[in-house]
């Protein structure tokens, strides 16, 4: 059987050797070019059927030269090389057709992974190629969005697959972790951008008034309905709705949503005939919506309505590597030159973070205000207890004997199940991705009883 083709374009000459190197180990012919120009001339004349582009070339940029093969003849699978794996390099790459990209420097068991499942892609002709830059849409959009940790470049990748689809998303995760800023970058970098993205919270409305905000109402309705007035599902009319804490949608009033969401039609309040409307819904929740459905306080059938496609949004305590980032965006919100001293993000590391980046940007403006001379120190580093005076609730559970190491095993436990999910069960890529040798993980797989 003919093995596949793969064009590496790469100025380094040492990487590029390397990477020849690899390939041909595992039996792939291998072309080469050192520029974005004879990188794009050699995949037009050879037709090869993968693409290794690194996103840094001395002519073009790698996402040039990635445009410019999506707007050719050429079906070559694409994986764009980094080694800036910010959160535009991640969308752009996936908005433009790129099947994945992989971060410098490059593991070769992850390579040749990504490499295997980009050709069968090709081969199954399930091309990625449904994004396309915005006229004169700028990547700031997404400049609320800060991490290059591993969980937040899934998000990103996921936005930028999903961003100009019709699909009904579901944000999920704790509170104060950015699920509103996941929906401004969807409707920012979808074909409805142009239209209205329009929110509610379920949580801030009263829910005698919830409906009329919605649906709207006719004149007379209701006593004080003196005029008509259009409801949110209406005022979102060929753009974005954008439904925050879904969860706390009243049982009563969710038969209701789901007809809309299922029929695209509403009914004011007061009104005789159903309304026709067309809108994006995207919904966010902090609770579970599986356990409320098992509860009974939330619709099975507008469950799976809304988790079209899922994001789920990492807490701060798990991407511990992007505090620095975050810190550094929000001093430089500040009306004043303020620094911070390395003792004193060491103590904001060492933090739990239960309000996410919602409190760390909190603490961080805290500071900022009491920082001696600019500079911010230990000291004025403080962080609100959940409830003053009071463990919280996980330490109150935690015995004294044994207590530490049957904490430390459940942490271990969810953080190798978490990454085996992450890497759809290759333990390699599980491996890299908790950054320990895979000799330890499977020794640690058994130890805990994992399977």
């Amino acid at each position: 059987m003919k093995k596949h083709r793969i064009l590496v374009v790469e100025d380094e000459r040492t990487a590029l050797r390397a990477l020849r190197l690899i390939l041909e180990d595992e039996g792939y012919p291998v072309l080469e070019a050192a520029t974005g120009e004879e990188g794009l001339r050699l995949a037009l004349a050879e037709q090869p059927d993968l693409v290794l582009l690194d996103i840094r070339l001395p002519d073009v940029d790698g996402i040039t030269v990635l445009q410019k093969l999506r707007a050719s003849a050429s079906d070559a699978a694409v994986i764009i090389m980094t080694a800036e794996t910010t959160s535009a390099n991640a969308i752009q790459a996936t908005r433009f057709g790129a099947f994945d990209y992989v971060s410098k420097p490059i593991h070769d068991e992850h390579l040749l992974l990504l490499i295997q499942r980009a050709l069968e892609y090709r081969e199954l002709e399930r091309e990625v190629r449904s994004f396309r830059e915005p006229p004169g849409k700028d990547v700031a959009a997404l400049s609320g969005m800060v991490g290059h940790s591993p969980a937040m470049q899934n998000v990103y990748k996921t936005i930028g697959r999903v961003a100009s689809s019709t699909a009904t998303v579901l944000i999920t995760g704790e509170s104060g972790t950015g699920k509103e800023l996941v929906a401004n970058a969807i409707h920012e970098f979808s074909n409805r951008r142009e239209q209205p993205l329009v929110k509610v919270n379920c949580a801030a409305i009263p829910v005698d008034l919830l409906e009329a905000e919605l649906f709207g109402y006719e004149k007379g309705a209701f006593t004080h309905a003196v005029t008509r007035r259009l409801g949110r599902f209406e005022q979102a009319q060929g753009g974005t709705l954008f439904l925050d804490e879904i969860g706390e949608m009243p049982l009563a009033l969710q038969p209701k949503l789901l007809r809309a969401i299922q029929e695209r039609t509403i009914e004011r309040l007061g009104g005789l005939g159903s309304l026709a409307v067309d809108f994006r819904l995207i919904a966010a929740t902090s609770k579970d919506l599986a356990a409320a459905v098992a509860e009974g306080t939330f619709r099975e059938d507008l469950y799976y309505r809304l988790n079209v496609v899922n994001i789920s949004l990492p807490p701060l305590r798990e991407r511990l590597e992007d505090i620095p980032l975050l810190v550094q965006r929000f001093l430089g919100r500040s009306e004043r030159p303020v620094s911070i001293r390395q003792d004193a993000l060491e103590k904001i590391l060492r933090h739990h973070w239960p309000g996410n980046v919602r409190e760390l940007e909190n603490v961080i403006a805290r500071a900022v205000v009491l920082a001696p001379g600019g500079v911010i120190t230990p000291e004025v580093i403080e962080f609100a207890p959940l409830h003053p005076g009071k463990p919280e609730a996980w330490e109150a559970e935690v015995p004294y004997r044994d207590g530490y190491w049957q904490v430390l095993r459940r942490v271990e436990a969810a953080m190798i199940r978490k990454a085996l999910r992450d890497a759809d069960g290759n333990k390699a890529e599980a491996a890299r991705l908790l950054g320990i040798q895979r000799r330890l993980l499977y020794d640690k797989i058994v130890e805990l009883g994992l399977s």
